[in-house]
């Protein structure tokens, strides 16, 4: 008798089941296919950041441990502490002395970390949190000296990606907040724009 049951249920319970099959079965195999999707996004994205975070970190640990940007981080800061003011090693007679290539030196690799940050190789908030205060800095030390080496090498645009990046971190005093959804978006648009 209970067999009996059994299969009359089963009977009674698989037309119900193929008929829900043909009426639901592509929006639940296109809900698959759309979480499949988001997923991969997800994944995609995640790997990205990491990717960045870890091309940051190999920067940084790079910056402070090469020997020759150690020492030309150190005569650059003797430089900013000297008396006499950096953009006279911009000037035409003095453009090719030491000091000019060690203030370049450091101009150089801060407008390649800008460009860097920009393009989305490294990660500016990683970046910023262990070079801000180094940044902004240098750069109001070496203003008067782009300005002149800029008419001494008759090239407008000569670190103008280190002063974008250097004034905006100036003026951003909440960098270490999260931005929310909708800037960080807007931003991202804004970028896309000007490529």
């Amino acid at each position: 008798m209970k067999v009996w049951a059994a299969k009359d249920t089963y009977q009674k319970l698989l037309p119900t089941i193929y008929q829900f099959w043909h009426t639901y079965g592509s929006d639940i195999q296109s809900g698959a296919v759309v979480l499949s999707a988001i997923a991969a996004f997800a994944i995609i994205r995640s790997t990205r950041q990491n990717g960045r975070r870890r091309n940051t970190m190999d920067l940084i640990l790079h910056q402070e441990s090469d020997r020759d940007l150690i020492e030309a981080r150190a005569a650059f800061n003797e430089l900013k502490a000297g008396e006499v003011k950096l953009a006279t090693y911009a000037k035409p007679e003095t453009k090719n002395s030491e000091q000019a290539q060690t203030i370049r030196k450091i101009l150089n690799l801060h407008e390649l970390t800008a460009v860097a940050i920009e393009e989305g190789v490294i990660d500016e908030r990683v970046y910023r949190r262990w070079f801000n205060t180094t940044y902004i800095k240098d750069y109001v030390a070496v203003e008067a000296y782009i300005l002149e080496a800029r008419r001494t090498y008759e090239n407008p645009k000569a670190f103008c990606e280190f002063e974008k990046m250097a004034k905006r971190w100036k003026s951003d005093k909440s960098w270490y907040a999260k931005p929310s959804w909708l800037q960080r978006k807007s931003e991202a648009f804004a970028r896309l724009r000007r490529a």
